[in-house]
């Protein structure tokens, strides 16, 4: 299976209700009326509330006067650049962009090719070709006589094998109080939940605990908790919007207490 697209995902008081795919050249559109990509049947939604489309390596969302707003991670907002578990507010709706395992999810500033490509849509004048073209060929000529001085030089005892890598930093939850079934999570997915839904992966039990409370969103070896519904502690203060999480958190969900632990 190859990398797939970004998605949103919509929820409602912690219910997951859709997920669309978001393609990198049709913008998404969000609204009350029929023809939007994604339908919200609510008074708060504007009839055509706000955007999301691909702009460069990234996607942006954008309101579109709507009457109520569009919030990200609690800060309204009239454009701006979404990232992996950012939340959207539309009306009493949220919606989750996540952006992992997308195939161009990388920085825009990679080294590019070892020659200039004038083939594409940037045009650049004769002096911007003449210095783009210079540096290259001195990066070349360098390359070149580090070569002969290599094959000029004695040979060497071939070097010991590099020690490998230490395996990445996995997150994981550990149960210090409250009901669960187990005493330990492993967070080793791109993203995962906490809540009372059966695909949550920390299940909260007991009477109207919230769907969906908490997602954690995964990002290398960094970890990002978004508030989705219910009453959330870090450290004994609410969780309001996206937080990156540290080792030796301590989160409170529901009368569950969970310690977050980043280890090897």
């Amino acid at each position: 299976m190859g990398p797939r697209m970004p998605k949103l995902v919509l929820l409602f008081e912690g219910r997951v209700l859709k997920e669309t795919a978001v393609s990198h050249t049709a913008a998404v559109t969000i609204g009350r009326l029929p023809d939007n990509t994604i339908v919200i049947d609510n008074p708060a939604v504007s009839s055509h509330h706000l955007r999301i489309a691909r702009e460069g390596p990234q996607f942006v969302v954008e309101d579109l006067g709507s009457t109520n707003g569009t919030f990200v991670n609690g800060d309204k907002v009239a454009k701006r650049p979404l990232r992996h578990g950012d939340t959207i507010l539309v009306g009493k709706h949220k919606i989750f962009f996540d952006r992992m395992g997308e195939a161009e999810f990388e920085s825009p500033d990679l080294p590019g090719r070892e020659m200039p490509d004038f083939g594409g849509t940037v045009i650049l004048d004769s002096d911007q070709q003449q210095r783009l073209l210079a540096a290259a060929q001195a990066r070349i000529q360098a390359r070149t006589a580090a070569h002969q001085v290599a094959v000029a030089a004695p040979a060497e005892a071939p070097a010991a094998p590099a020690a490998p890598p230490p395996p990445p930093a996995i997150g994981r939850l550990h149960v210090l109080r409250g009901r669960s079934d187990l005493s330990e999570y492993r967070l080793d997915h791109s993203t995962a939940s906490i809540g009372s839904d059966r695909a949550a992966l920390v299940r909260l039990h007991g009477w109207f605990k919230p769907k969906l409370a908490v997602e954690i969103a995964r990002m290398g070896e960094s970890y990002v908790a978004t508030p989705v519904a219910g009453k959330t502690l870090v450290n004994g203060q609410r969780l309001q919007s996206r937080r990156g999480l540290v080792d030796g958190d301590v989160l409170q969900i529901s009368g569950v207490e969970l310690e977050f632990r980043l280890s090897a």
